[in-house]
């Protein structure tokens, strides 16, 4: 498991209760936190805590049959270089990240068939290292990135299914990561620029407006990448998002906490496709931009000015 966060630490430690062999790959203040005092989950269906073995390096594992990769976007190139030597030996990769490039990149870094794909449905958030609060759902759809069936996909979602995740295997794994950026590339950067939970957009007919558009954005794009979305995806999109009302993005918890946000994978990405394409994108660029200017503002520790 290369990762502890949200998703690697809360999947993880299922797995790791259900008796599975697992190893966290993780960063030495992560690896500190787990090997003092476990792993813990607080979560709606039940507290845990397991105390797995962690690693922070490759070097120390033999044998891996699965990595299942769950860093950030931004994280992703320095992940592969480091588990590079597990891939050689015909480990195979499981990715579940957000956005619609992380396939891509993996193979044009690796230049092998070396990958099943995953799209991640879940509500959670780290609140320390080595300690994760889990509030909504927790699971997992993967597939071929050719799709296609194999073994390989078959023997992943029998990993998990066993370990009591509710696990699906689709033929359309393409399609799931584009519907699942419908929500991402707008939800998420909104709740960076208002500094606030999903409600706020729920509740503003202007900013829905704007959920609408980016959604539309999205559908355009992915038309020409020759992924086919539900004409009711705005609809589906924005009814489904009441459940997590009360809740903050995970964009907003990384760039509240100091970390790198996945905007350059979310909306970048968009927008650098829609170029591609000679689609016009301008509520992504909009939405783009004005959380890289955020970024910036706070990299450079400007104070705001009052003027007038």
């Amino acid at each position: 498991m290369v990762g502890a966060g949200a998703v690697g630490g809360y999947f993880g430690a299922l797995l790791c209760r259900a008796g599975a062999d697992v190893t966290f790959l993780v960063r030495p203040v992560t690896y500190s936190a787990i090997l003092e005092n476990g792993l813990t989950i607080k979560s709606v269906n039940g507290d845990l805590t397991v105390h797995p073995r962690v690693v922070t390096s490759v070097a120390d594992l033999t044998d891996v049959c699965f990595i299942i990769l769950t860093v950030k976007c931004y994280d992703l190139i320095p992940a592969l270089k480091e588990i590079a030597p597990l891939i050689e030996k015909g480990a195979i990769l499981l990715t579940l990240q957000n956005g619609v490039d992380t396939e891509e990149r993996v193979l044009d870094y690796y230049q092998s068939d070396c990958l099943v794909a995953g799209v991640v449905y879940i509500t959670a958030r780290i609140a320390r290292p080595g300690y994760i609060e889990h509030f909504r759902r927790g699971v997992i759809s993967l597939g071929e990135w050719s799709g296609g069936q194999s073994s390989r996909s078959d023997r992943l979602c029998q990993f998990f299914s066993q370990a009591g995740i509710p696990c699906r295997l689709t033929r359309h794994i393409r399609k799931a990561k584009w519907e699942k950026l419908c929500w991402n590339a707008t939800f998420n950067p909104l709740s960076v620029i208002l500094d606030s939970p999903v409600s706020l957009v729920l509740h503003s007919p202007a900013l829905l407006e704007i959920v609408r558009q980016g959604i539309l954005e999205v559908v355009a794009v992915a038309e020409r990448e020759g992924i086919d979305l539900d004409p009711n995806m705005v609809k589906e999109t924005i009814s489904v998002s009441d459940q997590f009302k009360d809740f903050h993005t995970s964009m907003y918890e990384d760039y509240k906490n100091g970390r790198p946000t996945e905007i350059d994978h979310l909306n970048g990405d968009l927008v650098r496709r829609g170029e591609k394409w000679g689609v016009v994108t301008p509520i992504h660029r909009m939405l783009y931009a004005l959380v890289k200017g955020l970024e910036l503002k706070r990299e450079m520790g400007l104070e705001a000015w009052r003027v007038g």
